[in-house]
């Protein structure tokens, strides 16, 4: 039986587990979106169409295997059935449950999910910064939420489409994932609530901001997403340049930026990827934001990307 009630990415969880650098919510659903169990999986999928290292998917499943740590299950985007190894501890695998797996849950139901942290301004207007491991993504969403914008989410950002056709991306109650030199930089020591999993430097940390994205009861809304930004740390860069994509390019962009990308174009045709991105790149502007290496820089790109803003409405 369920234990605790999670909101992520728009959608009621229900797991078996308490999932790290998650805030639970005061209400648990009865028939939630998603449910993450403890629950014996195949040792392989009868009808895989797709594999990779230590995984392999077919038009319903997702199968994930890490030596030491166990498997993973995730099934038609509704539930996720963790397996652990043999004398591991079952927590071990959370980190992977919140990461690739719940990216894949996503993915089984449908939309465009990117590797990125978003914030939002006063006026509910959505920006998300995409960008390779090590750009500083969740070290910039964590500055500009210092500097007046709401936290949205952190390392995976699903997009999808409003009623109306315009992209939109859902708060929930994620943490963000802070190197000790980020936290260190922005005095977040008091909002450090651990290690992400041994042997990785990062620490879940809760996000500056007065007003959270989601309720203590769990409700939110969808942002309407305003702009993306594709990062790029320039050694020999002394300023912030920011260039608008054509959408062509925006597309393959946003292509190259698409979270677990081997899994996510294996899963293309199955969803609604493709029109999800065609309306993106026809409504959205991408940009690339080419900055300066260093925290020191970190306050300048924050006052260029508010001015930014203020210049795009």
């Amino acid at each position: 039986m369920s234990k605790w009630t999670f909101r992520i990415s728009g959608l009621i969880v229900n797991s078996e587990l308490k999932l790290p650098g998650v805030s639970p919510i005061p209400c648990p659903i009865n028939q939630p979106d998603v449910s993450i169990r403890l629950r014996r999986v195949p040792e392989r999928l009868d009808h895989a169409s797709e594999q990779g290292p230590g995984w392999e998917l077919d038009a319903n499943h997702f199968l994930l295997r890490l030596a030491g740590i166990g498997a993973m299950l995730c099934t038609r985007g509704n539930t996720v059935d963790v397996d652990p190894a043999p004398g591991a501890d079952p927590d071990a695998a959370l980190p992977f449950v919140l990461g690739t797996c719940f990216g894949v849950l996503l993915l089984q139901r449908g939309g465009l999910v990117l590797h990125g942290s978003a914030v939002a301004d006063s006026q509910g207007r959505a920006y998300v910064f995409c960008g390779k491991s090590g750009m500083g993504k969740s070290t910039l969403a964590a500055a500009l939420c210092q500097n007046g914008t709401r936290f949205v989410n952190d390392d995976i950002c699903a997009v999808s489409l409003s009623e109306a056709g315009s992209p939109v991306i859902w708060p929930d109650g994620r943490q963000l994932k802070l190197l000790e030199n980020s936290i260190t930089h922005l005095n977040l020591a008091a909002r450090r609530r651990g290690a992400v999993r041994p042997g990785v430097e990062k620490c879940y940390v809760e996000p500056p901001q007065s007003e959270p994205a989601v309720s203590e009861g769990g409700a939110c809304e969808p942002l309407r997403l305003a702009a993306v930004y594709i990062l790029d740390n320039e050694k020999l860069c002394r300023q912030i340049v920011l260039e608008r994509l054509s959408p062509l390019e925006s597309a393959q962009a946003l292509h190259r930026q698409s979270y677990r990308r081997r899994v996510s174009l294996a899963m293309a045709l199955r969803g609604s990827q493709v029109t999800v991105t065609a309306a993106l790149v026809s409504r959205v502007p991408v940009f690339t934001l080419t900055r300066p290496v260093g925290l020191d820089h970190l306050a300048q790109t924050v006052a260029e990307l508010q001015a930014h803003w203020q210049d795009l409405h």
